[in-house]
């Protein structure tokens, strides 16, 4: 099962996450299959969430855990296109002082290439 499409624009991977749940077994698969994103020199990283169902802990700790790691190597991970569920989630568990969240992946895009 594929967890998110990814796509490089503007030199800015584009992960398009498309899952309703996660468990256990699909954490670990999709942490492997995000590690291979990421780059030695850190990168700019967006996580698209509109194909995201409901957004769980175990998706949660997994996008912490990959943006920490893309961080260490001096790159940036934002978010985009949460749907109204999952901002009242990403709201809750306090989120959006993680990551700079935003409305659509243009608007992410635009501000990726204005820094």
């Amino acid at each position: 099962m594929t967890y998110f499409t990814h796509e490089k624009i503007q030199g800015i991977d584009v992960i398009r996450f498309c899952f309703n749940e996660i468990g256990l077994q699909q954490r670990e698969v999709m942490k492997k299959e995000l590690n291979s994103v990421v780059t030695e020199d850190g990168g700019k990283v967006l996580f698209n969430l509109a194909g995201v169902g409901f957004l769980s802990s175990l998706a949660i700790a997994t996008m912490v855990f990959f943006a920490k790691k893309v961080r260490e190597t001096g790159g940036e991970v934002k978010l985009c296109a949460a749907k109204e569920g999952t901002k009242d989630v990403i709201k809750i568990v306090q989120l959006d002082k993680v990551f700079e969240i935003f409305d659509t992946e243009r608007e992410a895009l635009k501000n990726f290439t204005e820094e």
